[in-house]
């Protein structure tokens, strides 16, 4: 099952993200702040990060940065999502792997989960 790691300030979103990753077959995690998000990365060793680029006084794209920094956790794709398009412009400057604009829909968000692992990562 791939664990996917969810951190967004706004509980509804990570209420309606949890449940829906649950019911398409994910075991999702979930953060309300960079911080404890981090924590959380550390001891569930994610497939995937669903990252907000703004996490309240907090910035998404700083975390990115701080797990792409580690080689150990460089491969772990990370998926940068923002209500404001302009935070999204350089994401690859923080070495986010995949943007996705609020309100985003689902089946394009499952199709970037799916598409983030390599074919011989072995998960299944």
């Amino acid at each position: 099952m791939k664990k996917i790691l969810v951190v967004d300030d706004d509980e509804d979103v990570l209420l309606m993200l949890k449940t829906f990753l649950q019911l398409k077959g994910y075991e999702p995690r979930a953060s309300r702040s960079c911080e404890e998000g981090l924590a959380i990365f550390y001891a569930f060793r994610p497939d995937v990060v669903i990252l907000d680029v703004n996490v309240g006084t907090e910035d998404g794209r700083d975390m990115c940065r701080k797990i792409k920094e580690h080689a150990e956790y460089r491969h772990i794709p990370v998926i940068m999502v923002s209500a404001n398009a302009s935070g999204l412009k350089s994401y690859n400057e923080y070495g986010a792997n995949a943007v996705l604009e609020k309100p985003f829909n689902f089946s394009k968000l499952v199709k970037l989960i799916d598409t983030a692992w390599p074919s011989d990562a072995g998960v299944n």
